[in-house]
């Protein structure tokens, strides 16, 4: 994969402007605030923010779009403002990796990720095929559901035990660690996931081809909210 060259995520604890409410959270779930999904605050936004009542640094979140073409459209309108394109767009994992990756076509999906000027990345997803996993997350969520949110963390097992006493359960037994990236999903009983993730030196990208299998069969553990819940 690709070193990124991402920037280090600091906070200042003492401006609060900093800390733009860009997710809103209904019922435990999380949803994209639509005043903040433009390119022209993703591109000067910190990626520092509050979740579930943590000052947290955001690595990554996720977008979903219902088509591929859509989510080039939308990466196009950030030509202007400075991101770069660093993953993609192409079919997830399969066409990533140059070994196969044993990950079922159910979870296989359309990605691009952008490199937002602060250093953080904004992942735009798209399903494959109809009727597969991403296009039921669509159909139950709508567009503005937060699939899931990477928080850059120092220690994974540190920041597991606090998302663990807020009632998030790990998806695996263990963070998944191939010497490049660790990185742990937990989830809520609403259905939340939230990505645990610490970077290794010398590696920026999203996911390690050697640990894609296990990341993406532990999200296909997420459990199916229900429409009540929305």
């Amino acid at each position: 994969m690709k070193d990124l060259n991402l920037k280090t995520l600091k906070f200042d604890r003492h401006l609060d402007s900093h800390l733009d409410s860009f997710f809103i959270e209904k019922n435990g779930l999380l949803e994209f605030n639509p005043n903040f999904i433009t390119p022209e605050f993703l591109t000067t936004w910190t990626f520092e923010t509050h979740l579930y009542g943590e000052q947290v640094a955001i690595d990554h979140f996720v977008i979903t779009f219902p088509s591929r073409s859509e989510l080039e459209n939308y990466a196009a309108s950030f030509r202007p403002f400075g991101a770069k394109i660093v993953e993609g767009p192409d079919l997830f994992p399969i066409n990533f990796c140059a070994a196969n990756i044993n990950v079922p076509s159910d979870l296989w999906l359309h990605l691009m990720t952008l490199l937002m000027p602060a250093g953080g990345l904004v992942v735009l997803d798209a399903p494959h095929a109809v009727g597969d996993q991403k296009n039921r997350f669509q159909q139950e969520r709508g567009l503005t559901a937060v699939h899931h949110v990477a928080l850059r963390v120092e220690n994974v097992q540190n920041a597991g035990k606090i998302w663990q006493d807020k009632n998030f359960k790990p998806l695996s037994e263990r963070p998944l660690n191939y010497g490049s990236l660790t990185q742990w999903f937990v989830q809520n009983p609403a259905g939340q996931i939230i990505e645990l993730i610490e970077r290794h030196p010398g590696n920026n990208a999203t996911f390690d081809c050697k640990n894609i299998a296990g990341l993406r069969l532990s999200e296909g553990r997420m459990k199916k909210e229900k429409t009540s819940k929305i």
